[in-house]
């Protein structure tokens, strides 16, 4: 199966070849269309050597100014986005599908609108990119900014009243969610939380609301939005995942919930740093702290500095990156609060510290990593950390046993993940697990890494 997964997603890894894909076309015969584009602009005609679109496709090359406005008229893409968002992003704006969630207001009735077309979901399987990236994904960091600090707009929905303890349910059930979620894979939990989001969204479409009732409505659509994006970020499903996430923002922007958005900004900036530029997960999280500066509480505040440390470890900033896990530490300590959101429960000192050691070992200094990890063991022992967190957690702490040497160690510690994920087969410690498989491989006459190998089959 994890073949089967692998070949799609390579298939779809690049928007220009999901396009492709989508028109059947060949490399020749897009070359084929691609020139008539060119030539009618004025341009002439192109050398059309079928490897260029596959050098294209992988990065080796990028094609020049002329040819993307060739491709800008070829998929009915505005020539000013070619600039302005860049290669390869411009093409993101041919998929009909993303529309309505990357394009309508930024009002209640724009809300409502990309609910209803993120339930649809997309009409193609691309796992690989983003939706929105880059300049394009910055624009709604900051359109949600200033439209959740925004003047709220009432909604004029008509149909069936809804009662504030039918909305005390619903919020209950998104909290069951969200502890499922720490025990069960994004593939087990996702019809769930699908089938609760959708609920949701029919509520919003249908039913009468007053003021007080329609905020907690839409913050629960905002945060069962955000769940789903996290579930299909697990499950590899990246475009579905970033289109939930956006969603999520216009539905907190609508009543004017900063934390839930700066929430769903944290998980989207995994996601960002994940797949795509680290420094566009940066952005986000500094766009949610700005936000919510003044008006959240420490363990908000210990969340999203914990977040902004991650993100600025993938880009190399070491001092960004420590000044941010300083200050997590120092936020979190000031304690619980009565006024902390319920899904606020997920950050701790452990995964405070966890966060920190993955940051120490991408930054290259394997025996700071451990000292986190052991940190963050001791403060939250294996048998209450989140399960795919403990996972995490094993497959860094032999990679970080790996990169000191200690091949016996990080056998152990493999070998222990692979057991456990199982079970649960989340992505990111499934591909931890091919990570490390790939970097024992060379030592694989060493007994114990030969096991591990056996066993990992």
């Amino acid at each position: 199966m994890r073949g089967a997964e692998m070949s799609a997603q390579s298939l779809l890894q690049h928007p220009l070849t999901a396009l492709r894909s989508a028109l059947d076309l060949t490399a020749v015969k897009y070359l084929d269309r691609l020139d008539d584009a060119h030539h009618a602009l004025g341009y002439g005609r192109m050398a059309k050597r079928r490897e260029k679109v596959s050098r294209w496709e992988t990065g080796v090359n990028d094609p020049d100014e002329p040819t993307r406005y060739a491709m800008a008229r070829l998929h009915g893409i505005p020539p000013a986005a070619v600039t302005e968002l860049g290669w390869p992003d411009f093409l993101l704006l041919a998929f009909p599908d993303d529309r309505p969630v990357l394009d309508t207001p930024w009002t209640p009735a724009g809300t409502v609108a990309s609910v209803a077309a993120t339930a649809r979901g997309g009409s193609m399987d691309r796992r690989a990119f983003l939706i929105s990236s880059g300049a394009a994904l910055t624009g709604i960091a900051i359109s949600w900014s200033d439209a959740v600090g925004a003047p709220l707009i009432p909604l004029n929905a008509t149909g069936r009243r809804l009662d504030p303890d039918v909305m005390t349910r619903l919020e209950n059930r998104l909290d069951d969610l969200r502890h499922l979620d720490d025990v069960l894979s994004g593939r087990e939990l996702l019809p769930a939380a699908t089938a609760e989001y959708r609920l949701l969204e029919r509520i919003a479409c249908n039913a009468t609301y007053d003021s007080a009732v329609s905020r907690r409505l839409f913050s629960a659509l905002a945060e069962a939005s955000r769940i789903c994006g996290w579930l299909h970020f697990d499950a590899d499903q990246h475009a579905q995942a970033q289109r939930f996430y956006i969603t999520s923002l216009r539905a907190s922007a609508s009543v004017g919930d900063t934390e839930v958005g700066a929430n769903t900004m944290n998980f989207m900036a995994i996601q960002t740093y994940s797949i795509g530029n680290p420094q566009d997960a940066v952005n986000l999280v500094r766009t949610a702290q700005d936000r919510v500066t003044g008006s959240t509480t420490p363990r908000v505040r210990a969340l999203l500095h914990a977040r902004a440390g991650r993100a600025l470890s993938k880009t190399g900033d070491l001092k960004g990156c420590a000044h941010e896990f300083n200050a997590a530490r120092d936020a979190y300590a000031q304690g619980v609060r009565d006024d902390d959101p319920p899904w606020a429960y997920s950050i701790t000192e452990g995964e405070i510290e966890m966060l920190a050691g993955s940051s120490a070992l991408d930054l290259g200094d394997p025996r700071r990593a451990l000292h986190s990890f052991t940190a963050a063991q001791q403060a939250e022992p294996g048998a209450t950390m989140h399960l795919r967190d403990n996972l995490l957690y094993l497959t860094r702490s032999a990679r970080a046993h790996l990169e000191l040497g200690d091949l016996d160690a990080a056998c152990a510690a493999a070998t222990d993940a692979f057991h456990q994920n199982s079970s649960v087969n989340s992505s990111r410690p499934s591909d931890a697990l091919d990570d490390i498989r790939d970097r024992l491989t060379p030592h694989r006459d060493v007994p114990a890494v030969r096991d591990f190998l056996s066993t990992s089959a």
